[in-house]
């Protein structure tokens, strides 16, 4: 499906594409990507944007992160993925005493396909990279003029240095997972994640040798979240610059501090900046 949104700026063009027209094989969490960009930027980098927990790609009615990129210039992606079960939901309790590497197993397995994790049902075509790469394919080759190319290999592998990985809540956590494994363009995580190796822990991949530079990564949330204490000290071990991370402190609009990173314009010179803006 396709819509344009066009204003004195930029004309912006919406595909909405369901993973399982991409891929046969594909069949869980089947709500359809949306695919976001300024058609007169061909050129931009491409934006990574997966959802938290229970989350479906949507536009929001009001400008949220990544519509905001995409009026920046990116090409935005925001993935269908299976959210259902989180890191914070499984790596908990018994799990995580029996596996202090619960988190790096389930992150394996939900973004790569990586086998031997049982806790959660996702098979290996569902993994986010397998989605992505799916996805990039279909559009290299049904819409050649916009060159999608550009953001694949010559194997079909996403083209990791032409891509931004971002997300709110869980997506944080797993765009930090990406960008410690692979050399992206930029990293940018919303309020997440906070995956524990054992009680009051933070996960020790946090602290493992990192793909992506430290100059590219950067770090939003809100100081009246539960969370806060952990994710200001997982910045620290990820060795993320400390005018690249923000605590945010405006008043919370609703009642949880957790979505304000994500959705409040009050923050718009922040999202400008970590993408690639001035502060």
């Amino acid at each position: 499906m396709l819509f344009l949104m066009g204003s004195a700026q930029a004309e912006m063009v919406r595909l909405d594409v369901r993973p399982s027209a991409t891929a046969p094989e594909i069949q869980a969490a089947d709500a359809p990507h949306i695919v976001l960009f300024d058609a007169s930027k061909a050129n931009g980098n491409l934006l990574l944007w997966m959802p938290g927990t229970l989350g479906t790609p949507h536009l929001s009615p009001k400008l949220d992160f990544p519509q905001f990129a995409a009026q920046q210039g990116y090409r935005v992606v925001m993935l269908s993925y299976i959210t259902g079960q989180a890191v914070s939901g499984v790596c908990v309790g018994k799990n995580l005493s029996a596996n202090r590497q619960c988190a790096e197993d389930f992150c394996r397995k939900r973004i790569f396909g990586g086998e031997g994790f049982s806790l959660i049902a996702d098979q290996p075509q569902d993994a986010i990279v397998h989605r992505l790469s799916k996805l990039l394919l279909q559009l290299k080759e049904t819409r050649k003029d916009e060159h999608w190319e550009q953001y694949l290999n010559a194997d079909g592998s996403p083209r990791w240095e032409r891509i931004a990985v971002a997300g709110q809540s869980q997506g944080g956590g797993h765009a930090a997972f990406i960008a410690k494994a692979k050399p992206v363009a930029r990293v940018v995580m919303l309020s997440g994640g906070w995956d524990m190796s054992a009680p009051g822990e933070i996960a020790g991949w946090y602290a493992r040798p990192s793909a992506t530079p430290p100059e590219r990564w950067y770090a939003a949330y809100h100081v009246e979240e539960p969370t806060a204490r952990t994710m200001a000290a997982i910045s620290r071990v990820l060795n993320i610059p400390a005018s690249h991370v923000a605590a945010l402190d405006q008043p919370v609009r609703g009642a949880r501090a957790h979505g304000e990173a994500l959705s409040n314009p009050a923050y718009q010179p922040w999202w400008q900046y970590a993408l690639g803006g001035a502060w």
